[in-house]
């Protein structure tokens, strides 16, 4: 069987994902929800449709054996708004994405670009870093503009093993945000084997980055880099999770050779730094541990660790030794609250050491595309969140409220603010402390009501006020006040609360 998908939706978002795949936090599942899809999938449940097709299709779904479908659905992104601080605020995007399937193969794929005109605090943002958040660079030196192509070709040997080759993003981790690796910059090569066995889901991603700090307006002098990544998740019952997270970094080429993807780091086996202290190795190493327990089928409390460089003995002497790189995240999410069906609350607390991410060579740093690969925030930070989301019929209502305080580097000083800077000669040795530097006190709010107009392809259509406030030292309070409208599928996350 073959089937055709031709409708209209408008602009993406990412703020359904609350309720996604809320089965898999029952009390008595076993299951993985710190391995995060990329692909939006949509309500099973959906009465509602503006899918025009050759036959009864469910566009989102996984075919039989032996069954083939495709999907191909045109994509308008469209919003208008006002910032006190920028005035008039717009994005016209278009795009398509295709949905296909045969057999054990199985192929995703989103293309849009456009143009936008964006609040002042994210033109500050592309101005000094030359990309949008989450989206890439900025490809108009007169206007803000962008492309973004994704897609990922899946094949599923067997119950064991999938593999996937793709250019995309991955998450690990159940919050908001993931301080092993989210997927808040823009896309990457990739190749991710899955691996379930028994009560454990194991994957391997090797992935290409790139560097373009030098200058991100001329792609030739981009600089490649690349990682290698190691995820265990182990559901021990069905209330208790635990993860073991490895990845490491390293240059595509130095100044005596050209490297290339390193073999060695092709180990399919957890742990990498046995690997690296036999090769003699200078490269980036970071490992992580996250916890998940299911207090009931509608709570879960959830947090990680992450370790780019620790030793025992100076956290202990309390000293604030600059190489005791290290973060940590602990939150909860919970759904039907006090009985209230499709509501979600979410309580989130971050934190993250100064030098956290960064390396010497800075081309080893966890970042790709002028952006972190864990937290937007990147290093140094303490981030506090709440999120709030509520479904009654086809209206919706959302809240987020974000309080963060972040140190940054002064021209002269290296105090561990930023990762795309060497960690060689930081300006003390003892002494360190998260929000050292220039510091900043971030407030960052955003309210929502809307519509769902189409459940299939999760078409909404809202209305939507954020206010933004940064107190930083050595700078004059900026308060920015947005209001816009748009309408929105949801087919991938962009980031920009921060």
């Amino acid at each position: 069987m073959v089937a055709v998908i031709l409708s209209v939706p408008a602009l993406l978002s990412a703020q359904n994902l609350f309720l996604d795949n809320q089965e898999e936090y029952a009390a008595s599942r076993r299951s993985f929800t710190s391995v995060r899809n990329h692909w939006y999938e949509y309500a099973p449940d959906s009465d509602s449709s503006i899918v025009l097709s050759s036959t009864d299709f469910d566009f989102w779904s996984t075919p039989d054996s032996g069954q083939s479908e495709l999907g191909i659905l045109p994509i308008i992104q469209l919003e208008g708004g006002y910032s006190n601080q920028a005035d008039a605020i717009y994005e016209t995007s278009a795009g398509f994405a295709i949905r296909a399937a045969k057999g054990k193969f199985r192929l995703n794929a989103d293309f849009i670009g456009g143009l936008l005109a964006q609040p002042q605090y994210l033109n500050v943002f592309t101005d000094s870093l030359g990309i949008l958040p989450s989206r890439g660079r900025n490809l108009s030196s007169g206007k803000t503009a962008f492309f973004m192509p994704t897609a990922a070709l899946n094949f599923k040997a067997n119950d064991i093993f999938t593999l996937e080759l793709g250019y995309g993003k991955n998450f690990f981790g159940n919050g908001h945000r993931s301080l092993f690796l989210s997927d808040a910059a823009f896309n990457y090569p990739y190749l991710r084997i899955e691996t379930d066995v028994w009560n454990i889901k194991y994957i391997n991603l090797f992935s290409a980055l790139q560097d373009i700090s030098a200058d991100p307006s001329d792609p030739s002098g981009y600089r490649n880099k690349f990682s290698s990544t190691h995820y265990f998740n182990w559901a021990i019952s069905p209330r208790f999770n635990v993860g073991l997270f490895e990845t490491i970094i390293w240059q595509g080429s130095d100044t005596l050779s050209e490297r290339g993807f390193d073999p060695n780091y092709l180990n399919p086996i957890i742990f990498f730094r046995p690997v690296e202290f036999s090769i003699g190795s200078p490269d980036n190493a970071i490992i992580g541990l996250d916890l998940s327990f299911k207090v009931s089928s509608s709570t879960m409390i959830y947090g990680q660790l992450v370790f780019d460089e620790f030793l025992l003995s100076e956290f202990r002497a309390g000293e604030g030794w600059w190489g005791n790189k290290w973060g940590a995240q602990i939150g909860f999410k919970s759904f039907d609250l006090f009985g209230l069906e499709k509501s979600f609350l979410r309580g989130e607390f971050n934190l993250a050491r100064p030098f956290t991410y960064t390396h010497g060579s800075v081309l080893q740093n966890f970042g790709h595309y002028n952006q972190p690969l864990a937290h937007p925030l990147g290093t140094n930070f303490y981030e506090g969140l709440i999120q709030a989301y509520y479904e009654n019929e086809n209206y919706f209502f959302e809240g987020q409220w974000n309080y963060a305080i972040y140190g940054r580097d002064s021209d002269s000083l290296n105090l561990g603010g930023d990762i795309y800077r060497s960690y060689a000669n930081p300006a003390e040795i003892y002494g360190n402390e998260i929000g050292q530097g220039v510091q900043s006190q971030l407030f960052y709010q955003r309210l929502a009501a809307g519509i769902i107009l189409n459940r299939k392809i999760n078409l909404r259509a809202s209305a939507y006020y954020t206010y933004r406030r940064l107190d930083q030292e050595e700078s004059s309070v900026n308060n920015e006040h947005i209001f816009g409208v748009r309408l929105a599928t949801e087919l991938f996350r962009t980031y920009t609360d921060f």
